[in-house]
């Protein structure tokens, strides 16, 4: 256990640097941009990191000294949800700092909402509803919660696709 708990350490670590490479890509678009969120760019960025740290998180998990170079489908999923859930993690709590130290972004992102309802719904008693709810309830706190969890299901789904190719059980002599 004392060594699962290691190798979980040495994954923390490796996604608290994934973390920090989508925070500085997300300070530079923000920097550059003014806007964080429906950023198109930033959104590709951040899914190629995703990738290539949830490969390489993976990999190195598997061809650490207590896995001997092997690891079953569902230990490589566990192992990318955790580097998800952690990276998702960072990325929540820069965004809550973010969105609470520039109260401009949560206005020009209720600015977007409304512009959204309004072609989806018109001047119509529903868009004003909605826009009452969502002025009501946005918070940079629930802002963070969304992007924690779609780092999550972001996460998820990645690894579904790369436990698959980097399981690897040992071979069996007959």
């Amino acid at each position: 256990m004392q060594i699962k708990n290691r190798i979980y350490g040495q994954m923390s670590l490796f996604a608290l640097l994934m973390g920090a490479c989508f925070v500085a890509a997300s300070w530079l678009c923000f920097i550059n941009t003014g806007q964080v969120f429906n950023n198109p760019t930033l959104n590709r960025t951040i899914s190629f990191l995703f990738i290539i740290g949830l490969f390489i998180g993976i990999r190195q998990y598997r061809d650490s000294s207590t896995r001997q170079g092997f690891i079953t489908y569902g230990q490589a999923v566990v192992t990318g949800i955790w580097i998800s859930l952690v990276t998702g993690l960072v990325y929540c709590l820069y965004t809550i700092i973010l969105y609470s130290r520039y109260p401009e972004l949560l206005t020009s992102y209720l600015g977007m909402t409304r512009e959204i309802l309004l072609q989806m719904y018109g001047n119509s008693p529903i868009q004003e509803m909605t826009e009452q709810f969502f002025t009501a309830f946005i918070t940079p706190f629930l802002i963070g919660l969304t992007e924690l969890f779609s780092k999550f299901v972001n996460g998820l789904i990645f690894t579904l696709i790369i436990a698959a190719f980097l399981r690897k059980q040992p071979t069996q002599i007959i």
